[in-house]
């Protein structure tokens, strides 16, 4: 499920969420930036497999944080892609995004690596990337 931005929107935000309620403050930010610009805003997740987990608490908090960024205004979608800094990256050249609003809750080899990545993808699209 992937949906794309309004083609008669300029600006275009789009918030990368993991099944973690924290990432609310991820979307408040980006409903919020959204505003500021009057411009659009899409939460994304990416799914490392080629289905959606079963795992039930997973699916249930990305439900919920769904239908939070929709009932602030915002569309929602799914990539999948084995390599997260790839498919978004992909999906923000592909829908002309300006801005890329990313999390980090805490110090990690692994998210420095997607972040850093996405950062190096997107920059010569001038997207910028802003961690919160």
């Amino acid at each position: 499920m992937v949906t794309h931005y309004d083609p008669q929107v300029n600006y275009r935000i789009m918030v990368c969420i993991t099944p973690q309620s924290g990432c609310k403050r991820l979307i408040n930010k980006a409903a919020q930036r959204a505003e500021e610009v009057k411009g659009e805003f899409c939460a994304v997740y990416v799914n490392k497999s080629d289905f959606i987990s079963k795992d039930l608490q997973q699916y249930s908090i990305l439900q919920e944080l769904f239908e939070y960024a929709q009932g602030l205004g915002g569309r929602v979608g799914i990539l999948v892609g084995k390599k997260v800094h790839s498919a978004l990256s992909d999906f923000a050249k592909e829908n002309k995004v300006n801005e890329i609003i990313v999390g980090k809750t805490q110090r990690s080899a692994f998210e420095d690596d997607i972040i850093n990545s996405l950062i190096e993808q997107v920059e010569e699209n001038n997207i910028n990337v802003e961690i919160v």
